[in-house]
């Protein structure tokens, strides 16, 4: 094929020459990125009489057109993927592509209502980085020559030079975005989710996510992309997986091709071709991971692991910032002693249940405990002796309000909700548990502080000390329209009526101030209603 060049035969080299210094010139002096492409494009049209004169840029596996000529604007941000069309095969092959005749190729992909006889693709490539495609396209068959080729390779160059500022310049913003996010925001779910969210926007990855080491596995804190909702709070063992082998091994790991990798473990993205994952670490201390994953093969080169290591550190830091800050939150709403919710904790957690009940209408409970004759065993045998019976009797309430043999539905992470609310003082909140279901639940306590809790602490007491320890038990169920206040008040009530019917016993707050005493001793008085024995 003879190649023709109408277009240079009033273009000589001074002309190309004094347009790439003008272009080149302008790449120094612009810094937005889409203003530049729109007036290089604009001036390779006017200058050498291009009609149609396009660039595309390299977002995550995709191309998409970022400056045009010869076409209405609603055309810029049209994505192609890599193998689509001459533009995509271009990309993909990292070749130079030139179709004299476009009526003779059946991948052309046409836009908008021009007609084009001939096209001339070239990839714009970085320090071997495919950045983009600059697009020329003329109404002329065998429209491109040699000499066209050339020109448009140095033109190419030149672009390359500017969407690799422009992206070191995204990079620093990130960076600095960042940094000002962990001095800015507390909460680590909602730190790390912009985090992830601000990395894969900006630098354009299918995926990304941060991982936590949590006792010998990585679990999911926060990813971003098309990655599955359930992921958040998946465990993966050290070792397994391209994650998990860059934890054990505490170093880079960098797979171009995730398919010949036997250990990747499937994100639920589809088409994923490369991962990358750079540890977390602070002071010699491995935190989590950090990984990216692209639909591209080999999409991750040196400078993606030069960014992802400074991204890690930074992440590193809001992993310790998110320990400190769950310790001081933990501390604000936690009994010292027994390391049960404290009591300013519990009216947070009950204002919230109550609404939550009454908004989906779903059966809400509270157990209020006392442990008995509490005072005795302080006198007898001393205070420290006293505040080991709390720690074993909070440890007995927490491990035992919700057996895991039991049908249950997990909401927010909780099931019940335990709390020291004063003294010798328990209080549970159990959230979807009817009054059966509670009490239920309560006498199972109570047997458990009766037969358990003396032994396992040892009560050296004898004479007229107590001789084994119990609690006394208060169990009401919340009543639509019912206030906190009210709640509270007939449950301590209750509570009460058990310590003065004898002590070691479950008692309701039934309807109209009747209540349904619970024991296992037959000679015991019962309260008002009728009365139910476990």
């Amino acid at each position: 094929m003879k190649l023709k060049s109408p277009l240079f035969s009033f273009c000589p080299g001074r002309r190309r020459d004094r347009l790439l210094h003008e272009i080149g010139a302008q790449i120094g002096a612009e810094l937005d990125l889409h203003r530049l492409l729109r007036l290089i494009v604009e001036r390779v049209r006017s200058a050498l009489g291009y009609p149609y004169c396009a660039i595309l840029i390299r977002e995550g596996s995709d191309l998409v057109i970022r400056a045009v000529t010869e076409h209405p604007e609603a055309i810029i941000g049209k994505r192609i993927s890599r193998g689509q069309g001459i533009s995509g095969r271009c990309a993909l092959s990292r070749k130079e592509m030139l179709v004299a005749d476009l009526s003779r190729c059946d991948h052309y992909i046409h836009l908008g209502d021009s007609v084009f006889r001939s096209e001339l693709d070239i990839p714009i490539v970085f320090h071997d980085s495919l950045l983009g495609v600059l697009n020329i396209q003329s109404r002329r068959r065998n429209a491109f020559s040699r000499r066209d080729i050339e020109f448009l390779r140095l033109l190419s160059h030149q672009i390359a030079v500017a969407l690799h500022n422009s992206q070191v310049l995204t990079q620093m913003q990130l960076v600095q975005d960042i940094g000002l996010k962990l001095v800015s925001i507390a909460k680590p779910e909602a730190l790390f989710a912009l985090i992830v969210s601000d990395i894969r926007q900006r630098l354009h990855f299918d995926s990304c996510a941060i991982l936590e080491v949590q006792d010998r596995h990585l679990v999911f804190k926060a990813s971003s992309g098309e990655f599955p909702k359930e992921l958040v709070g998946l465990k993966i063992p050290l070792g397994q997986g391209i994650t998990g082998r860059c934890a054990r091994e505490g170093m880079l790991v960098n797979v171009p091709d995730v398919r010949l990798d036997p250990g990747y473990i499937a994100s639920g993205i589809p088409d994923i071709r490369s991962e990358i994952a750079c540890p977390v670490t602070l002071d010699g201390e491995l935190l989590g991971v950090l990984t990216v994953e692209s639909r591209s093969e080999g999409a991750f080169g040196m400078d993606d692991v030069l960014l992802l290591t400074i991204l890690s550190q930074q992440v590193a830091v809001g992993m310790r910032n998110a320990r400190m800050y769950a310790e001081i939150e933990k501390l604000s709403v936690t009994d010292p002693l027994t390391g049960l919710y404290n009591q300013r904790y519990f009216y947070q957690r009950l204002g919230a249940e109550i609404a939550r009940s009454r908004r989906y209408r779903h059966p809400l409970s509270v157990i209020m405990i006392d442990l008995d004759d509490f005072k005795k065993i302080n006198d007898r045998c001393g205070h420290l002796f006293g505040d080991r019976v709390l720690r074993e009797a909070a440890l007995a309430i927490r491990g035992n309000i919700r057996r895991y043999d039991e049908p249950v539905i997990l909401k927010n992470g909780e099931i019940d909700i335990v709390s020291r609310y004063g003294g010798e003082e328990f209080i549970v909140i159990q959230p979807d548990t009817d009054l059966e279901g509670s009490l239920v639940c309560a006498e199972r306590l109570r047997r458990l502080l009766e037969r358990r809790l003396g032994p396992k602490v040892g009560l050296p007491c004898a004479g007229d000390g107590p001789t084994r320890i119990t609690g006394s038990f208060g169990v009401a169920a919340y009543r639509d329209g019912e206030s906190l206040e009210n709640l509270i008040q007939r449950v301590d009530a209750a509570m009460y009526r058990a310590k003065e019917s004898g002590k070691n016993r479950v008692v309701t707050a039934g309807d109209a101030g009747k209540s349904v005493a619970a024991s296992s001793a037959p000679a015991r008085s019962r309260e008002t209603g009728s009365a139910r024995r476990y």
